[in-house]
């Protein structure tokens, strides 16, 4: 979440007053090694309309593809790969708001407990 706050408003719940443009994320999946952390997210990007929707969504893949070799909210990014390109798909709640979901494959280091 926070490396893709700086784009818009990050939440890992959709509000029931959706006010684009939002970014949900979710871990979806993944796994660990007790040292690097290997979670898949999904990202979805919700807009106003299609444009905005699927701007925010490049503009999230880009930050996550970028992140490598990064810090964000403390924690090392080793590696970032997309599972799944962005997609835009329904979304029911509303024909006024527009969603596109991206799966992305990310590894960082597991934070070590501090005594």
């Amino acid at each position: 979440m926070a490396l893709l706050e700086p784009l818009a408003s990050t939440v890992t719940a959709t509000p029931a007053t959706l006010v684009p443009p939002l970014i949900r994320v979710n871990r979806v999946g993944g796994s660990d090694d007790g040292i690097t952390d290997h979670p898949r997210m999904e990202i979805a990007c919700y807009g106003q309309d299609r444009e905005q929707a699927w701007q925010l969504a490049e503009q999230c893949r880009q930050a996550i593809l970028g992140s490598p070799r990064t810090v964000a909210h403390g924690v090392l990014i080793d590696n970032a790969r997309t599972d799944n390109p962005p997609t835009q798909t329904p979304y029911a709640h509303t024909e006024d708001i527009r969603r596109v979901l991206g799966y992305f494959r990310l590894s960082w280091r597991r934070p070590r407990a501090t005594s």
